[in-house]
């Protein structure tokens, strides 16, 4: 038989549900503008009707139901999309370091050529051949004005190309510590995950979900994938353990280092003098596959070492060649055998000859002429075809002009391909957000709609609390006279 009061135990647990309801309401209202905050939703189900089917039970029209309660606060997540989002973060993340660091590689080598009033290479070494051209064509090879211009050119040619060399290694150490900054960013992560899943486990252990310490957790593993490639698993009590490429990062509440240490060997692909990632407990090396910390050493290790070479080769064919074609030259004063460039220089110390660089006779010294005639200028004429118009083998073939043209060439399609790249990587991610937040984001308009429909519940739980209340009275009070 039905208790006196089960009326208003049914009505309590009503009253207590959508209270909480409420409750959910304001918290995902409260969280509407919160970053990685995902919606709330109270799972009521209603509670065991009475009475229990057994022989014996009672004899009544059918079981009553027992009221409401909530079950579980549900957390609303589409999980795929978070592991998918993770995956694509890996990628965007090391495009977004080759993009950045390309459209640094480009400002360096002040390509392209001419916009800011010719301080590139190229445009340096266009105007060093026009004057050699001016000089050779010149009524008067021997006009102090007019060797005054070629050798003005050529020292801001051998500025620039020191300049850019010297930017070019400044990028590459700038790298090199942005690597160690990142690195530490993941130590800190995984400490934090770590410390994540041991609150998270006990949460679940006592049967709650730990729904906002999972939304702090999936940002900041959205963070970490961006940063390295990483495969994650998760046990009976939600804690994640997280590995790159096989190693262990995270492991329930333990979190292992990563550490970068000077190179010293030469043979590894890790110049000589950087850092490189290991593992703090082993010191063996870290096996990046993707993510912003594999982005920056492949621009360090790999791509600026690239131009820092070909920088070098067409330097040092520059010099060679010139030097050469100048000692079979004549200055003002009939002498021969003198070199244009310091002999032995690449990018990092280009420079002129002492001979062509002395204050009294360095103009003289130009060897314009071919055969010691003061009005001949076919050497500066040989000279000048050394830029443009002879190919050589350490150049692969190609002249100093195409030479540095398809170097800057290669920077601007690899510039526009890290770009791109980088922006289609960023839609998709933006379409997985998107995804996710149909499912997990706040909408007030639909939480405002909520808080009228528990709000109204509550009410009429409330109302038929006082209807109970009257009945009660009157049974109570207004029946029968025994024990006044």
């Amino acid at each position: 038989m039905r208790s006196t009061f089960g009326g208003i135990e049914t009505t309590l647990r009503g009253l207590r549900a959508q209270q909480l309801a409420l409750d959910i309401t304001g918290h995902n209202i409260s969280n509407a503008n919160t970053p990685g905050y995902s919606r709330q939703v109270a799972g009521l189900i209603a509670t065991d009707p009475y009475a229990v089917p057994t022989m014996n039970r009672n004899a009544i029209a059918g079981q009553i139901g027992t009221g409401v309660e909530a079950n579980e606060i549900c957390r609303m997540r589409d999980e795929f999309v978070d592991r998918r989002t993770q995956y694509e973060n890996a990628s965007l993340g090391y495009w977004d370091a080759r993009h950045r660091n390309f459209n640094q590689l480009e400002v360096t080598m002040a390509e392209p050529t001419d916009l800011e009033g010719g301080a590139s290479i190229g445009s340096q070494l266009n105007e060093f051949w026009d004057a050699l051209q001016k000089l050779g064509n010149a009524n008067r090879p021997d006009n102090v004005a007019v060797r005054s211009v070629v050798r003005e050119k050529a020292l801001n040619l051998c500025d620039t190309i020191r300049s850019t060399y010297n930017q070019l290694k400044s990028l590459q150490q700038d790298l090199n510590t942005e690597i160690s900054v990142r690195v530490g960013r993941v130590n800190s992560i995984a400490q934090e995950i770590a410390g994540l899943n041991r609150e998270i486990a006990k949460v679940v252990s006592m049967g709650n979900q730990p729904n906002d310490l999972l939304d702090h957790r999936e940002q900041l593993v959205n963070e970490l994938a961006g940063l390295t490639d990483i495969s994650l698993q998760s046990d009976e009590l939600n804690r994640y353990t997280i590995s790159i490429s096989g190693m262990m990062l995270v492991s329930k509440d333990t979190a292992f280092a990563i550490e970068t240490q000077v190179n010293t060997d030469d043979t590894d692909s890790i110049p000589d003098g950087m850092n490189e990632v290991v593992w703090a407990y082993n010191g063996e090396d870290v096996n990046l596959s993707n993510g912003e910390l594999k982005g920056l050493m492949d621009m360090r290790d790999t791509e600026i070492p690239y131009y820092l070479e070909s920088l070098d080769t067409f330097t040092t064919t520059l010099v060679d060649k010139f030097n050469t074609q100048h000692a079979l030259g004549f200055g003002l004063d009939g002498n021969n055998g003198r070199l244009f460039f310091e002999t032995g220089s690449d990018a990092s110390n280009i420079t002129l000859a002492a001979d062509i660089l002395d204050a009294v006779n360095g103009l003289n010294n130009i060897a314009a002429s071919r055969n010691g005639q003061v009005g001949n200028g076919e050497n500066a004429l040989e000279l000048a075809g050394l830029i443009k118009d002879q190919s050589f083998v350490a150049l692969g073939d190609a002249s100093l002009s195409d030479y540095y043209g398809g170097l800057i060439a290669k920077l601007g399609v690899d510039a526009e391909k890290a770009k791109v790249t980088y922006k289609n990587q960023k839609t998709l991610i933006n379409h997985l957000q998107n995804m996710q937040e149909s499912v997990a984001g706040v909408s007030l308009d639909e939480e405002m709609a909520n808080m009228i429909r528990f709000q109204n519940a509550y009410n009429a739980a409330a109302r038929i609390m006082t209807a109970l209340d009257e009945a009660l009275d009157k049974l109570i009070n207004g029946t029968g006279l025994v024990g006044r």
